[in-house]
């Protein structure tokens, strides 16, 4: 029993000593090379232009003029012009409402009585001064004096004019004040009285904006003013133009004003410059508008500013720039080569180049991984080019299977209606 059981051990392991050798003497299949997938990019054809730098900036659009009305005289409202409502439009010297004005009529009547009365007093004194004159030609020697001629009745009965003339014409005034008006072209803001209301001197009645001009207080880095063209003091007013761009019922309008002013000062919260852009006639109210849709007051819009020009500049796509100062050539049509160039300014999403490019070189602009000189790339172009010449020599092969087993289909049908005859 112990014999077979050593025959069969022996008889396992050669056999797995067999196996073994056999696998081990096995040609190894030859290794594939792993192929590398170029990098597929776009390029740009690079050239030297004149650029005007756009700085962009935003801000609300306000009023340039931002009143609050007072009444100027107390009394009760007895009537209110149909004009006079939140969001209505008013002209320069349009009325707004009325006060009662029946105390101030007898104020007037009364100045003019006392100016009457004051003339009156003043022509008695003349001619009491006249008559002394004469009076004192007749008998006195010298010159007279002041007192002998009445002279200070007179210069008295004077001032009572002048006062009654200024009672009058402050009774006047206030009788014009009982009218209140618009004092420009403007939109009601808001109205704080109504009909019948009582009103105090110096209550507010009312918000007015003056529609003839609005403005945008405008932001800036100070690192951007760099590019705007600005008017250094003492010198002509050469502020640029502003494009200004915001939506209204859903869709993006745009409108067209200018820089009229800096406020001088840097903010020092946040380290910024403001500019004021202003916009004429923004409700396009008056004759010749160059604006189809009104810019209101409150809009929040975004601003851009018409900056320097300079020339021999490339424009590139910001994810063209490696290291913040290389871009990649293209070379030999599928190899990169790094190239330092030169920034005359870097925004978000556009980098413009001063120096290092010439006219004509390709540039790619997508983003390649770690990029090295030397390693290869493939436009996409060139793929596009490769899968629609594929594309072409598939249907071409497939049109000619096609016509291969039609042909052949046809030969059989032939073959067959022979045989059957």
């Amino acid at each position: 029993m112990t014999k077979r059981i050593i025959i069969g051990t022996s008889i396992l392991l050669g056999t797995v000593v067999l196996i073994g050798a056999m696998v081990s003497l096995k040609p190894e299949p030859p290794k594939k090379k792993p192929v590398v997938q170029a990098t597929v990019v776009e390029t740009q054809v690079v050239n030297k232009e004149p650029i005007q730098f756009i700085v962009d900036s935003q801000g609300p659009v306000k009023p340039v003029i931002d009143t609050t009305l007072v009444a100027e005289v107390s009394g009760r409202i007895t009537k209110i012009s149909d004009k006079f409502r939140v969001g209505s439009f008013v002209k320069k010297g349009d009325v707004l409402f009325e006060i009662d004005s029946a105390n101030y009529i007898a104020n007037v009547r009364s100045a003019e009585a006392s100016l009457a009365q004051a003339k009156a007093a003043y022509q008695d004194a003349k001619a009491r001064t006249d008559q002394a004159r004469k009076d004192w030609k007749k008998i006195g020697r010298g010159e007279p004096t002041d007192l002998v001629l009445k002279i200070p009745q007179l210069n008295q009965a004077k001032a009572g004019v002048q006062s009654a003339e200024a009672a009058l014409y402050r009774a006047q005034q206030d009788l014009e004040r009982t009218k209140v008006k618009a004092n420009f072209d403007a939109l009601i803001k808001t109205k704080n009285v109504g009909l019948g209301q009582y009103v105090n001197v110096g209550s507010q009645v009312a918000t007015l904006y003056g529609t003839d001009t609005a403005e945008v207080r405008l932001p800036i880095p100070d690192q951007q003013l760099a590019y705007l063209n600005l008017p250094v003091q003492n010198q002509p007013n050469t502020y640029p133009d502003v494009r200004l761009s915001g939506i209204f019922a859903g869709e993006e309008k745009e409108w067209f004003g200018k820089l009229v002013r800096t406020e001088g000062v840097v903010e020092e919260s946040n380290r910024l410059t403001y500019l004021v852009a202003q916009v004429s006639d923004p409700y396009g109210l008056k004759d010749g508008a160059n604006h189809e849709t009104a810019l209101r007051f409150g809009t929040f819009v975004k601003a851009e500013i018409a900056g320097q020009e300079r020339e021999n500049l490339i424009k590139l796509p910001r994810q063209a720039l490696y290291y913040n100062k290389q871009v990649l050539s293209l070379v030999d049509e599928n190899k990169i080569q790094l190239v330092d160039v030169k920034l005359a300014r870097t925004e978000s999403n556009t980098i413009y180049v001063s120096e290092g490019l010439e006219n004509g070189q390709e540039i790619i602009i997508t983003p390649v991984q770690n990029p090295v000189n030397g390693m290869k790339v493939k436009k996409f172009a060139t793929l596009q080019a490769e899968r629609q010449k594929a594309a072409e020599k598939k249907a071409q092969e497939l049109a000619e299977k096609n016509k291969s087993e039609s042909s052949e289909s046809s030969s059989k049908q032939v073959d067959s209606a022979t045989v059957s005859q």
